[in-house]
């Protein structure tokens, strides 16, 4: 009899492992699948910016610096532009391309990326034009600070400034 009830609590143990188990590598599959981003979803090289302005008529391009990996990048894109993105009605950011940079304050690529933009802080949107000579012109710029209501007032300046509210207005 005692060993009947062991055999039954060590199935029922087994098949609760097998069911926890299975339902937290679904949940990790869901929140990996979920994007939570309101701005362009294509991911452009950093050394790849001068196709986006062969893809649109627009003068100025807004290029979000970004590492999928950098906490603070991932709050400004799914966390503060979605803030702003609920306040006006829902607006998509399809103007602003996330443009990879991995961070890496030690590399050549970074001091290029803060030189060709013009910035101090990551993680930035950018927006430039391009002048006569191919080079790119820093038009305005929000850069990300540790302050977090400055971060948020900054970056909706930022969005005003450069007209990303023309075609919504806020209820």
């Amino acid at each position: 009899m005692i060993k009947k009830a062991i055999k039954i609590i060590s199935i029922i143990s087994i098949l609760f492992t097998i069911l926890i188990v299975s339902s937290l590598l679904l949940s990790k599959y869901r929140l990996g699948k979920y994007n939570n981003s309101v701005i362009n979803d294509e991911i452009i090289q950093y050394n790849e910016v001068d196709r986006l302005f062969e893809k649109t008529t627009d003068k100025t391009i807004y290029v979000f610096l970004y590492d999928e990996e950098n906490d603070d990048c991932i709050y400004l894109d799914e966390v503060l532009l979605k803030d702003i993105s609920n306040d006006y009605n829902g607006i998509i950011f399809h103007d602003i391309y996330k443009v990879k940079y991995e961070q890496s304050y030690r590399s050549y690529v970074h001091q290029l990326i803060k030189n060709t933009y013009q910035i101090e802080n990551f993680p930035a949107i950018v927006a430039i034009e391009k002048d006569g000579n191919n080079s790119f012109i820093k038009k305005d710029s929000f850069e990300y600070l540790s302050d977090q209501e400055k971060n948020e007032k900054n970056l909706h300046e930022f969005l005003k400034r450069n007209n990303f509210f023309e075609i919504s207005h806020k209820d």
